[in-house]
């Protein structure tokens, strides 16, 4: 399947108005990103939803992809959620390639509050299409 952006990713395309709208940067390391949590993707109170964690850290493996040059799709996401990512506090996201196997990238990713305590960590295997 042929990939094409439009801009409408839930988590990185600007014309998305209802989406995260991330803005990951290339580092010589693989990508990173700045990121403040909003209340509207809160799950328990005070907490950032699962799920959008989750996004996170799966968008920063792709991201990592892309920086090599290679079109993927997730086709495995293991997360570790180690603590709580609290709304409305900064975050720092992390993601490099740790190993390319022919048609899969293997990829890590991380998630740290301003202090550098990893909330949530991220392994994948991608695959290129």
């Amino acid at each position: 399947m042929p990939l094409s952006d439009d801009g409408t990713c839930f988590a990185c395309g600007k014309s998305n108005p209802d989406g995260l709208q991330l803005d990951i940067r290339t580092t010589p390391e693989g990508v990173e990103l700045d990121y403040t949590p909003p209340a509207r993707y809160e799950g328990w109170q005070g907490i950032v939803h699962g799920g959008i964690v989750s996004t996170l850290l799966d968008e920063l493996c792709a991201w990592a992809c892309s920086a090599r040059g290679y079109r993927t799709v997730t086709g495995r996401l293991e997360i570790r959620f180690r603590h709580a990512t609290p709304i409305g506090r900064p975050l720092r996201g992390f993601g490099r390639v740790v190993r390319e196997r022919g048609a899969m990238v293997e990829v890590e990713s991380r998630l740290e509050d301003e202090s550098g305590n990893v909330l949530a960590e991220a392994s994948a295997r991608m695959m290129k299409t």
